[in-house]
């Protein structure tokens, strides 16, 4: 294990399954004997922790985790955690311990305000809790401390394409305060973006066209947001602890201050406000002239012809933030890591996000120990953590990736995260890299339906999509994985294959998302009443954890792996091919070696489809094969990371820089060409770079050995 784990002997033998001799008569007649063996096979580890998993189970988990508020840093989130340690040590767990660091938090002040310009000036909002005093006050983490002043402009979502079309229509957006609604893309992108374009400020809210009274009824009485309702969230796009970026966050180490900090921190002021509050701001732009583009709502666009004051001032504090991780020895291969994890902190109660998830890894977790604690052992060291510090940034499990970054690089096999299980429960919303997708589709059709009118996941899956979306896909659909949630730094810093469990509604983010209205007395009566969605995602989950760490040849695909760059660099050269021939950039060694990629991929599938255990008795020709598909990943690190994003290292996905919820591919192409501005060689080296991990990986699955 890590060198700071208690890494303990295996003792004894792992119960298999029962071979139960039915009985053995001889019969002696005519000097002929006759045997007869009956063989009964038991039920195998993934029938019987899937039986385990239980929606009341679930349902309770939900109850208890989400009861108070619990965010990161404060003494309930310690509690909770600790309440994680009892369960996994009483599940017989191998080993379990708190894995703690030292991080910056961003907490929000009484200082903050909007009000009319001047000393003597109307104040139009200070954040408040409109339901419970005890609960965090409305702010965007991270937000630049300051005090701007200026005329507003309604910006719609924040999306680069919406403030080139303000660019276009002649809105000249310099030193203006932007007015942008929640939705579409990263909180912090829209800042980013605003700042890039000039401007000073921004103010977000949740329209009610979007989550709201538009949409229907709202919460008590129907599932969407009230008016009072208020999203927090951080504002940050550097991911992990800013003050120990790309190391880890030790107590008592060093963290950057001042004019250090800054020059990785968010650089607009921003703050969340309810729509209530919203309109009367929205009001002060008289006239819309140019006229309000569709899709934007019934707003004026501006500038206003009065200026505002936006005063934000939050407090930053160096606090504990507490993993649990708790660790299941592997038999076979204990130096092989798989791991499953999911946050704890929630900016309040946290319902949905994150509780749904965790109470669903939890309840993997109760149903695994049955067997732990009778001796059953994986294969593969199983690796369960709590992460602490999500919602501020990522915080937690990037640390402790940083941490053990060497260990983690060599012996990680993948890892699977859940963190909204059930925001919407239309249908399945996965995110994983390529080589897990056969995986994914077996275990789904291994995997009961949701819903009744399915015959199992798999084709719920499918259905749902059109059902609900109305695309008809061949194949369930596995979208990019970006950033977002906790798997971000095992695959951006260190190419760890990963994927991401959670259903979705075509309406997109569930309404009560980090508001005070995301409980458990929403989430079970507007979202999953029955808790039936959350137990058979559990089992999905399950299924795929226990393939990938009981499984003699590793569950990871190199083939889907080279199709699906084929098809993203196919797609790349074709939705480009202006902007390839205006740079005049080369991809011909590129796209040549996809096709090489693929070649090799094939052949290396067959040479592992045709590998024999009987002509291998040291073991070595499967760890050979294992590992050539756990370090596929791994080829595509860029140590120096993309442009302007060290600590986003993968070639092939990362977040798009200009909304790093998404996931996006050959991210430091795309960024390149999009800024070439007619000078195209930081697009041909982002190119070469592609090229050039492209040939180690086709290598290393080949054996091909040369220096010359």
């Amino acid at each position: 294990m890590f060198d700071r784990l208690k890494y303990l002997k295996y003792i004894g033998t792992p119960k298999r399954l029962a071979l139960i001799a039915g009985g053995l008569a001889v019969v002696i007649a005519l000097i002929v004997v006759i045997a007869v063996v009956t063989k009964k096979d038991g039920p195998t580890i993934v029938e019987r922790v899937v039986k385990r998993i239980s929606s009341e189970g679930i349902r309770g988990n939900i109850k208890y985790f989400a009861e108070e508020p619990h965010p990161a840093g404060g003494q309930r989130n310690l509690d909770l955690g600790a309440e994680v340690k009892r369960r996994w040590e009483s599940y017989g767990f191998d080993d379990v311990f708190n894995n703690d660091y030292e991080v910056l938090l961003s907490l929000p002040t009484e200082e903050s305000y909007i009000k009319y310009e001047g000393n003597d000036g109307e104040v139009l909002y200070k954040p408040r809790n409109n339901e419970d005093s005890n609960i965090i006050p409305p702010f965007n983490a991270f937000s630049k401390n300051a005090k701007v002043t200026g005329q507003i402009v309604y910006v719609n979502y924040g999306r680069v394409e919406d403030l080139e079309k303000l660019k276009d229509l002649g809105v000249d957006l310099t030193d203006k305060i932007a007015i942008c609604r929640y939705g579409k893309i990263f909180r912090g992108s829209k800042a980013q973006n605003a700042h890039e374009k000039g401007m000073i400020g921004m103010i977000l809210y949740s329209d009610p066209a979007d989550s709201g009274s538009k949409r229907g009824k709202v919460y008590p009485n129907g599932q969407w947001l009230p008016d009072t309702g208020v999203q927090r969230g951080n504002v940050k796009s550097v991911k992990g602890d800013i003050s120990t970026h790309l190391f880890p966050s030790y107590e008592g180490g060093y963290h950057a201050s001042g004019d250090e900090l800054a020059k990785i921190a968010p650089k607009i002021p921003v703050i969340p406000i309810p729509y209530n509050d919203i309109k009367g701001i929205h009001q002060l732009i008289q006239t819309s002239t140019p006229e309000t583009p569709e899709g934007w709502g019934d707003y004026n666009i501006g500038p206003s012809t009065k200026s505002i004051e936006l005063n934000v001032k939050t407090n930053d504090t160096l606090a504990l933030c507490r993993n649990i991780i708790g660790v299941i020895n592997g038999e076979v291969e204990p130096d092989r890591y798989v791991l499953i994890g999911v946050h704890r902190d929630a900016w309040i109660h946290g319902a949905v996000d994150p509780v749904s998830g965790m109470a669903t890894i939890l309840e993997i977790s109760r149903a695994l120990g049955e067997d732990v604690k009778k001796g059953w052992r994986p294969r593969r060291t199983i690796i369960f953590a709590s992460w602490d510090a999500e919602e501020p940034g990522i915080m937690g499990s990037f640390e402790f990736v940083e941490d053990f970054m060497v260990s983690l690089k060599h012996k990680a096999v993948a890892y699977i995260n859940m963190d909204s299980a059930a925001g919407g429960i239309q249908m399945l919303k996965m995110k994983s890299t390529p080589n897990m997708i056969s995986l994914l589709y077996k275990a789904a059709s291994e995997t009961g339906s949701p819903k009744p009118s399915y015959k199992n996941m798999y084709d719920f899956w499918i259905g749902a999509e059109k059902e609900y979306n109305d695309k008809d896909y061949e194949l369930p659909l596995v979208q990019l994985i970006g950033s977002g949630s906790d798997y971000t730094a095992f695959l951006q810093e260190i190419g760890v294959s990963c994927v991401d469990f959670a259903y979705k509604s075509n309406y997109g983010t569930y309404p009560t998302y980090h508001t005070q209205y995301d409980t458990y007395k929403w989430l079970s009566t507007y979202g999953d009443q029955n808790f039936t969605y959350h137990k058979y995602l559990g089992d999905f989950a399950a299924r795929t954890l226990l393939s990938l760490a009981n499984d003699e040849m590793l569950p990871l695909s190199a083939v889907d792996y080279a199709n699906k760059i084929k098809e993203l660099t196919d797609s790349l050269m074709e939705g480009n091919k202006a902007e390839i021939e205006a740079l005049d950039l080369d991809m011909a060694g590129m796209s040549t070696l996809t096709e090489e990629f693929v070649a090799a991929a094939k052949e290396f599938a067959e040479h592992a489809s045709a590998y024999s255990k009987s002509d291998d008795e040291s073991g070595l020709a499967l760890r050979n094969i294992n590992d050539k598909l756990m370090l596929m990943d791994r080829q595509f690190i860029h140590e120096q990371g993309l442009p302007d994003r060290p600590s986003f290292r993968h070639l092939i996905f990362a977040p798009s820089s200009t909304n790093t919820y998404a996931g996006s591919a050959f991210p430091g192409i795309g960024d390149e060409m999009k800024r070439a501005q007619g000078d195209p060689k930081a697009t041909q080296k982002q190119i070469g770079l592609v090229t050039a991990k492209l040939e180690a990986v086709t290598r290393s699955i080949s054996d091909e050995v040369s220096f010359s």
